[in-house]
Order: C-alpha cells, then structure tokens, then sequence
C-alpha cells in the first residue's frame, strides 16, 4: 500500500465521519500513533500490504470485525 493510498485512505474515513484523528486511526487499527506516522511517509510492504489494504477497506465500509456480528438476528 503506497504513501499515497494510505493518506487518501486517511482523508476519506475523515470525510466519510468515521474518524477525526489519526490517534482515532491507528485504534480502528489496532496500531500505534507513530505506526500511522511511518505508514503515511513510507507506505505498507511486505506481508502486511495486503491484510492492511483490506483492513481500510474493510474499515471505510463500516464492516465489523469478523465475528463480532455473528449470533445477532
């Protein structure tokens, strides 16, 4: 996941009400503050580009953690 999409990624979960902050951010992640700071600088490689790149999607659709919406009817 490049810089690019990742800050874009930023941008539209601000736009789209679900975040205010990066603190905000990095929690939806389960990540740290400072993590959001590398990954908007350097992006996401490796192992972790992918599972990080549907996790924002996953996040920007207002999708729950697999799991937890299960047993509700």
């Amino acid at each position: 996941m490049t810089p690019e999409a990742f800050t874009r990624w930023l941008a539209e979960m601000k736009l789209a009400g679900r975040i205010k902050t990066d603190k905000e951010a990095a929690a939806l992640l389960g990540i740290s503050t400072n993590s959001v700071v590398t990954m908007k600088r350097d992006g996401v490689q490796g192992p972790a580009e992918t599972r990080t790149a549907l996790a924002c999607r996953a996040l920007l659709a207002g999708l729950a953690p697999y799991g937890e919406d299960e047993g509700r009817g």
